[in-house]
């Protein structure tokens, strides 16, 4: 595990492959099973003309009924930049089928998942996709997803916890009152939606197939957010029960989503500097 400020080694590898480069961005609409469409945004490199482009897919937050895909544009254009990657920002719009259609539409983006498929979200959006990772597993996803990105996720909820993890879940208690995340707010937003607490699909930590032979997963956690421990309890969980590497930055002191309710503060930058340079890692570029 690491705390902001300890990623000079990943960045000193990265270096020489970042830089300004022109970038184009483009708003598309992807298919989904029923029918429907969710809006994209999808960024390349203007003067790449190679089709052998690897993806990153990443779903923005805003507890599911907010928010939009300009919110992860920072983390997109990074990544696009420093890696050659086609990125996409997925609006949350989804459906758990959304999988099949994306890996069907990754040509059409001029991405080839066979080189890399980069798959995750902030918050909310690292909630839907979270399942899903787990789902192509089981299901046998074709191109498989290659690394998972899980921002500030949630992935076990209190009405589901058990007594092998209740001695290590102390932050939804203990920062209850936070300042960007409440148990009040969450209380809130439950009863809106009325989840399953005890379904996989809501505490993916559960998941009944378990979390073998799961892609590496890179973490950003905040450390005053009342869903850090659930998140470090599963990043413990795939690093040491089931053989997933992992890579953590915890946020010492920094509240939910501070990188999109104070985009201009030193630490948002740094964490967007370290999520592109968690996308390298994933992707194999960065050590």
């Amino acid at each position: 595990m690491k705390k902001r400020g300890k990623t000079a080694d990943m960045a000193s590898v990265c270096q020489s492959r970042r830089g300004v480069l022109s970038l184009q961005e483009e708003e598309t609409y992807i298919p989904v099973r029923d029918g429907s469409k969710v809006r994209a945004l999808v960024y390349r490199r203007k003067s790449d003309a190679s089709d052998k482009r690897p993806l990153f897919v990443v779903v923005h937050g805003g507890r599911f009924r907010i928010g939009n895909a300009e919110l992860e544009s920072r983390a997109c254009i990074g990544a696009t930049q420093a890696f050659g990657c086609v990125s996409v920002s997925l609006e949350h719009r989804l459906s758990p089928e959304f999988k099949f259609q994306l890996s069907k539409s990754a040509s059409s983006l001029g991405a080839d998942p066979l080189q890399g498929f980069i798959f995750g979200g902030t918050s909310s959006g690292a909630h839907i996709a979270n399942p899903l990772v787990h789902r192509g597993r089981d299901e046998m996803l074709y191109p498989r997803i290659t690394g998972v990105y899980l921002n500030v996720p949630s992935t076990l909820a209190p009405q589901a916890i058990t007594d092998e993890y209740r001695g290590l879940y102390n932050s939804r208690e203990a920062l209850k009152d936070g300042y960007t995340l409440t148990s009040k707010s969450i209380e809130l937003y439950d009863q809106e939606y009325e989840p399953d607490f005890t379904s996989p699909l809501w505490s993916p930590l559960l998941w009944p197939t378990g979390h073998l032979n799961l892609p590496p997963t890179f973490f950003q956690i905040c450390g005053a957010d009342l869903l850090r421990d659930e998140a470090l309890i599963y990043e413990r969980e795939l690093r040491l029960k089931s053989g997933v590497k992992t890579r953590v930055i915890v946020y010492s002191g920094l509240p939910h989503v501070f990188c999109y309710t104070h985009p201009f503060l030193s630490a948002s930058r740094a964490f967007a500097k370290d999520a592109v340079l968690g996308v390298g890692w994933l992707l194999g570029t960065c050590v």
